[in-house]
């Protein structure tokens, strides 16, 4: 028995250490990819205010706008509008799974008096 927990305990050894093992190596690979270490990195959101007041943020190199939310607003109405293939899809997968169910229960009451 104590031979048998003494293998087990060392089996799970084992495998933890493979596994922070192959963590480390897979965090040396990504900084070899990268081409640099994390101590030269930039910050990978760095925010910043103009003149105007606006909120200028660089997300990993690309340069993102503050957008008012009218904007956003009328953007999400034009996608909205433009959504009818979606909405009559939904009434088709409603209708076909209505009568799925329907065939279902149908079948389920026509055993139920055979049986």
């Amino acid at each position: 028995m104590v031979k048998t927990i003494i293998t087990l305990l060392m089996m799970i050894i084992l495998f933890l250490g493979g596994t922070l093992f192959g963590i480390d190596q897979a965090s040396e690979g990504i900084i070899q990819t990268r081409g640099y270490a994390t101590a030269d990195v930039k910050e990978a959101v760095q925010p910043s205010r103009d003149e105007a007041g606006n909120v200028e943020v660089e997300l990993l190199g690309k340069d993102l706008q503050q957008v008012t939310f009218e904007e956003k607003e009328q953007e999400f109405q034009e996608i909205e509008s433009s959504n009818f293939t979606q909405k009559l899809a939904g009434s088709m997968e409603k209708g076909v799974s209505s009568f799925y169910n329907l065939m279902i229960q149908s079948v389920y009451q026509l055993v139920q008096v055979f049986f």
